[in-house]
């Protein structure tokens, strides 16, 4: 069984996917919200002794989605890590008695990033943050609820703030961005929007950008593997599942039809 399902597929650039705020459907029964609170007070203990960033911030949760006229349509509404962390990430099998909706279900996003002589960037999770530590993964982080003042930021700007702040790459570095669909990790069961990003620096100059980024501490190690040699580096180490499906997306939808 492969790590990851793929739930929707295509390329969708930005008018093409589209974000639908809509009705909370899941709403957790005496037990299960005791099981989330007695985690978290524990996991906040825990992240004290070992000096973590542990953080309940909003974030968007699936409630659905489809494709209409090669436009991809994510339904979601609100969740938080608290959680993500009770349900998905630490009893998955939650899904079994109550049905896979019955989770929390936090939107992540994530991008395959192409520099402009044709090398891809990858990084090593580090154990100062939450699951997946040591695994070979890529820029991300989750659909988080942030507004501006006149409006709620679209998913494209979250990645663009995502890699700003773990690559220190501005709007501008990014000649090229597009949505490659939408997969589901199948241990924990938790969504993933997955891009492909082209920016017009060269892989030296990513690498100094990537080492003044804001959020540098949540990457140990950083590689630059060129194009042909994808395949070979992709098959000789571990990888987060997510990782995983998206370059599997890249090949299948990005090489045959981008």
């Amino acid at each position: 069984m492969k790590p990851f399902e793929i739930l929707a597929s295509g390329i969708f650039s930005r008018n093409k996917l589209k974000i639908v705020h809509t009705k909370r459907t899941i709403s957790y029964n005496e037990k299960t919200t005791a099981l989330i609170e007695i985690l978290w007070k524990d996991e906040m203990q825990e992240a004290q002794k070992k000096n973590k960033l542990l953080f309940n911030g909003p974030i968007y949760r699936l409630e659905n989605y489809g494709i209409k006229n090669d436009l991809l349509i994510v339904y979601v509404s609100e969740t938080n890590f608290k959680e993500l962390m009770g349900t998905n990430f630490y009893h998955p099998e939650l899904a079994k008695v109550y049905g896979k909706s019955y989770l929390s279900n936090a939107i992540a996003l994530c991008s395959f990033l192409e520099t402009g002589d044709e090398y891809f960037v990858f990084v090593k999770r580090s154990t100062n943050i939450y699951f997946g530590e040591g695994l070979w993964h890529l820029i991300a982080g989750q659909f988080s609820i942030e507004k501006s003042e006149t409006r709620t930021l679209s998913v494209f700007e979250i990645l663009y703030k995502e890699l700003f702040e773990e690559g220190s790459l501005t709007k501008e570095d990014i000649e090229n961005c597009v949505c490659l669909g939408l997969i589901r990790d199948t241990i924990h069961f938790k969504p993933e929007l997955v891009f492909y990003s082209k920016t017009s620096l060269s892989a030296k100059e990513v690498a100094e950008k990537i080492n003044t980024a804001h959020d540098g501490y949540e990457h140990e190690e950083i590689t630059f593997i060129k194009k042909n040699e994808l395949d070979a580096f992709m098959n000789s180490g571990k990888f987060t599942s997510i990782a995983l499906g998206n370059y599997y997306l890249y090949k299948t939808e990005y090489l045959k039809n981008g």
